[in-house]
C-alpha cells in the first residue's frame, strides 16, 4: 500500500505526537527562472533563502500550477481543478461577471480540524459585492489581507474591517506574518501570500536587495524577486522545521516582460506553456528528505491531500477530487509518484471572451489544445524543455497524430 502508517510516523517523527504546523508561502509572479536553486536562468538575482530552504528539503522539478493568480489560489485551497471551481481566469471586479470562489466549496482550512487557520496577504478570490469577510466565510479563523494594487497606499483588511494604511506593503505584511507566527495557537495553518513580485514594477527599499536601482522592467522585477527572498528568509527564521512543514509555491510563471532567454515573453505567465504553468515548489519540515530534487509530477491541487496526510488526517473527506498526496515523495523523493499526468485549463468566465486552451503533460510528452479552433501543439519535454519544436508541425504523420490522440484521451473529464 503506497501510503502507510509507517510513512505517516516518519513524516511526523513519531505517532501520537501533536499535529504539525503548516506554513504555505504562495509567491506571486515568481517563476523557476527567478529562483537560483532551479538553475534554469543562472544569471538571475540571488535567492539565498529559497536556495537554503531547498537544501533543507525537497525541490520539485516538474510541478504545475495554473497560468494566473485566481485559478491557482482556488485550486490550492480546494484541491479541485478550475473546471470544477469555475475559476479558469483572473477574477476582475470590473468585468461585469460575478465569479468568486463559492462559499459552498470545501477549503483546506475547513479540512484541518484543530488547526488555527490564518490568511495573510493577497486573496484574489472575491468579486464585486462580496464582503471583506470573504476569506473568513471561506473557512479561515483570522484574516490580515490587503485591498489595493498600490505598494505604498492600501487598505488593510483585518478580519473584515478595512483600515487605510500607508507604507511599503511587503514589509508591513511581513511584520504581520512574524507576529502571527509568534502568537497564533498551535497547531496552525498559515497561508501567507505576499504581493512581490507582481506589478506595478518598482525598486523596493534598498535594504531588501543588492541589485542597486535598476531602471528596466526586467531589472525591477529581479530586485522585487530578491526582495521577497529576503523577506521570506526573515519569516523562516521564526519557523521551527522540527514541528512545521513549509511549502513554498509559485502561483504561476514569471511575467513575459520580466523573462530572459531561454524563456520567451509569450510563453510566460498567462500561457499554458512551461514558462506559465511550471512553477517552483519547495517543501521542508519534520521527516522531509534534505537537499534532494524530485522529478515526479505534482500539481498545485495536490497540496490539499498532502497537507491532510502530513497532519495524520487521511485522504480528503469532502471535495478535493483532483488532489493526489505527494507526502510519500517528501520521505523518498526518488520513488515513483502518484501521478502519470498533470493538467490545466484556461477558460473565460461565462459571457466573457478569452482564451480557451487546455494542456496536459506526462513526464516526457505535452499536448496543448486550443479548444475553439481545434488547434494542437505537441512537445517532447525531455529533449525540448522550452517548447521550441512543435512535433505536429515539424514531424507530421501517423506517429505524432497517434501520440496526440493518446494524450487527448488522457485529459480528465468533469461532471
Amino acid at each position: 500500500m503506497w501510503v502507510t502508517s509507517l510513512l505517516t510516523a516518519a513524516l511526523m517523527q513519531g505517532s501520537g505526537g501533536p499535529p504539525p504546523n503548516i506554513l504555505v508561502v504562495l509567491l506571486d509572479d515568481i517563476g523557476r527562472d527567478k529562483v537560483q536553486a532551479y538553475g534554469v536562468q543562472p544569471n538571475c538575482q540571488p535567492t539565498p533563502n529559497l536556495d537554503g530552504l531547498a537544501a533543507r528539503g525537497v525541490l520539485f522539478r516538474n510541478a504545475w500550477a495554473y497560468h494566473a493568480c485566481s485559478p491557482t489560489r482556488a485550486a490550492l485551497l480546494t484541491g479541485r481543478h478550475a473546471d470544477r471551481t469555475g475559476i479558469g481566469s483572473v477574477i476582475r471586479l470590473t468585468d461585469g461577471v460575478y465569479s468568486p470562489l463559492r462559499l459552498t466549496e470545501t477549503t483546506l482550512p475547513e479540512a484541518l480540524p484543530g488547526h488555527t487557520s490564518v490568511a495573510l496577504g493577497k486573496w484574489h478570490l472575491r468579486d464585486l459585492g462580496d464582503p471583506a469577510t470573504h476569506p473568513l466565510d471561506s473557512g479561515f479563523d483570522a484574516v490580515s489581507c490587503y485591498r489595493s494594487n498600490d505598494y505604498h497606499s492600501w487598505d488593510w483588511n483585518l478580519n473584515g474591517t478595512l483600515i487605510p494604511r500607508t507604507g511599503y506593503y511587503p514589509t508591513e505584511l511581513a511584520g504581520q506574518a512574524l507576529a502571527t507566527l509568534e502568537r497564533v495557537p498551535e497547531p496552525y495553518f498559515v497561508y501567507y501570500c505576499p504581493k512581490l513580485a507582481h506589478s506595478p514594477y518598482h525598486v523596493p527599499p534598498q535594504s531588501l536587495h543588492t541589485r542597486g536601482h535598476p531602471q528596466t522592467t526586467w531589472g525591477q522585477h529581479e530586485a522585487m524577486s530578491e526582495s521577497i527572498d529576503t523577506i521570506v528568509g526573515r519569516i523562516l527564521q521564526a519557523v521551527d522545521l522540527e514541528t512545521t512543514y513549509v511549502f513554498v509555491v509559485g502561483d504561476n510563471g514569471s511575467p513575459g516582460e520580466a523573462v530572459l532567454p531561454p524563456f520567451h515573453f509569450n510563453q510566460a505567465k498567462g500561457s499554458v506553456y512551461e514558462g506559465g504553468v511550471a512553477v517552483p515548489i519547495i517543501v521542508a519540515g519534520p521527516g522531509v528528505a534534505q537537499g534532494v530534487e524530485c522529478t515526479e509530477l505534482v500539481h498545485v491541487t495536490d497540496l490539499f491531500a498532502t497537507v491532510r496526510e502530513l497532519c495524520g488526517l487521511g485522504p480528503p473527506v469532502h471535495g478535493a477530487e483532483d488532489s493526489v498526496s505527494f507526502a510519500p515523495l517528501l520521505v523518498d523523493p526518488l520513488q515513483p509518484g502518484g501521478r502519470e499526468t498533470v493538467f490545466v485549463h484556461r477558460f473565460p468566465f461565462p459571457g466573457l471572451h478569452g482564451q480557451d486552451v487546455r494542456a496536459l503533460r506526462t513526464k516526457r510528452w505535452k499536448i496543448i489544445h486550443r479548444v475553439g479552433p481545434q488547434e494542437f501543439e505537441l512537445y517532447d519535454l525531455a529533449s525540448d524543455p522550452f517548447e521550441q519544436n512543435d512535433l505536429l508541425a515539424s514531424q507530421p504523420g501517423p506517429a505524432t497524430a497517434a501520440l496526440r490522440e493518446r494524450l487527448l484521451a488522457m485529459m480528465p473529464s468533469f461532471p
